[in-house]
């Protein structure tokens, strides 16, 4: 479980933001301190923080079980297992990994969370933003919609209004 967070939102041009005081989400490991982020009126900002933490430990085993049986794939996309021609460990924004690490594929520590965005509540509907091990430039991020991830690319995937 959670502890009680803080959710402070700053209204913005394009998306509102809010920072907490989170540096972890269950055993995912925060990069900096976890972000929220949407596009929906901000009188609705206590709802759309609510509605996420009522569904957060589904939302958590989603992404757990969506990443863990594509990771292999998407390390294969990532190409970045070729570092180590010629180095041994490499350094990532998520810290030092080395191939032993990539092919045991532990997502918490290859993976550290950086914002959600709340898409439509009303549509059981967010993004995830994660940097990663695999794509330092490109992040990784999810669309969940209901119980299934919807799309999958880039960090910036999670911003989609696929809706």
């Amino acid at each position: 479980m959670m502890k009680e967070v803080n959710i402070t939102w700053k209204p913005g041009a394009e998306f509102h933001e809010a920072t907490t005081d989170l540096n972890a989400w269950y055993d995912f490991k925060a990069y900096g301190n976890i972000g929220f982020l949407t596009q929906e009126d901000l009188s609705l900002a206590d709802s759309l923080g609510q509605w996420f933490f009522d569904n957060q430990k589904r939302i958590y085993a989603i992404v757990c079980d969506y990443v863990q049986q594509h990771y292999q794939e998407l390390l294969e996309e990532s190409e970045f297992l070729d570092v180590f021609d010629e180095e041994e460990s490499y350094p990532t924004l998520v810290g030092e990994v080395t191939e032993a690490d990539m092919r045991a594929g532990d997502i918490f520590k290859l993976m550290q969370v950086s914002a959600f965005v709340l898409l439509n509540p009303e549509k059981d509907t967010l993004g995830i933003i994660f940097e990663c091990a695999w794509d330092e430039e490109h992040g990784f991020g999810l669309v969940i919609q209901g119980d299934e991830v919807i799309k999958q690319e880039g960090a910036t995937v999670a911003y989609c209004e696929c809706l």
